[in-house]
């Protein structure tokens, strides 16, 4: 492997264009990878002991992944769709074999602009859950993994999740009533400002999200990398616009249809779990269907507790979506 994909940790390759309706273009994706053993080799590189090719194994083993590449069980593509004009990039999965319309799952993927991607593993867990009896559909954001535009964290970014949204329910084997959410890190802050804009989706899995981007510790940070030029209105006013991003100041905004999963690592060194004690606070007092689930000694990815995580969110998800 050449060292800018190995820098480029757990970057997918480019879209490529064909044309199909319901989509602007849709094409069959392929693992980037040749082989499992690739695979590991790859993720060998990581500094970080929970990402690497022991720990992979245990919770993706080969005969998963060989079977996600044959293609045998899931349908998967790589998909543009519009939003704003924009062709946005992004993915669809869904089951060969079904009984039924299915329901269907967003993805919401973490980081901003140019750290902003859906990963690989991202992919496997989408292929996992596809096999399950959904169809996964994710979408790389304006401004990221290839789409137009430029980033916009703000209304450009929950724009792209409903036209997601929207173009889901005209699927043929989606049932539209049954839509759920999967958000990480700021998917899952984008997750909040989505349930603030539609009541359609019926189960939200939040997974190391922020509430409070005006106190952050990090702010100095973004404020340096992040937010000029991606957070919309931040040359004008700062201050609010890090509050129209941050759930604790509009909790009541969020959907009362939405029941939501809140995953958090004790230990997240990224997004401190008090974002998500906060709004388990706030939705507890608007009596809201909620559930907090803390993993001690979790990460910010929580990869170490992926048995644990899978385990939360398909039963949050097949409570919800499969009744």
């Amino acid at each position: 492997m050449t060292t800018p994909l190995r820098a480029a940790f757990l970057l997918l390759l480019a879209f490529p264009v064909s044309a199909q309706s319901p989509w602007s273009s849709q094409e069959p994706y392929t693992f980037p990878f040749d082989h499992y053993d690739e695979w590991l080799a790859f993720m060998d590189e990581s500094p970080d002991p929970a990402w690497q090719a022991e720990a992979m194994q245990a919770v993706i083993p080969r005969e998963d992944w060989e079977r996600y590449a044959s293609g045998r069980t899931v349908t998967a593509k790589r998909i543009r769709y519009l939003s704003d004009g924009l062709e946005i990039r992004g993915y669809a999965f869904a089951p060969r074999e079904s009984d039924g319309p299915l329901p269907v799952v967003l993805f919401g993927h973490g980081g901003t602009a140019e750290w902003g991607r859906i990963t690989f593993v991202d992919i496997l867990e989408m292929y996992r859950l596809a096999e399950r009896g959904y169809i996964v559909l994710a979408s790389a954001l304006r401004g990221e993994g290839g789409s137009e535009g430029t980033p916009n964290l703000g209304s450009g970014d929950r724009q792209d999740i409903l036209d997601l949204l929207a173009l889901a329910k005209t699927l043929d084997g989606a049932d539209p009533s049954r839509l759920g959410y999967w958000g990480f890190s700021r998917g899952a802050g984008l997750g909040y400002r989505v349930l603030a804009a539609t009541d359609e989706i019926r189960a939200a899995v939040l997974i190391g999200g922020g509430s409070d981007a005006v106190n952050s510790a990090r702010r100095a940070e973004f404020e340096e990398f992040v937010y000029p030029g991606v957070l919309e209105g931040w040359e004008d006013d700062p201050v609010e616009a890090l509050r129209r991003i941050s759930p604790m100041y509009w909790p009541e905004e969020i959907s009362a249809s939405t029941d939501i999963l809140l995953l958090h690592g004790a230990n997240d060194d990224r997004v401190p779990v008090s974002g998500s004690l906060t709004m388990a606070g706030h939705l507890a007092r608007l009596g809201r269907t909620f559930r907090l689930v803390v993993a001690e000694g979790g990460s910010h990815a929580l990869i170490e507790h992926l048995p644990e995580v899978r385990r939360e969110m398909d039963r949050w998800f097949d409570e919800r979506l499969k009744r």
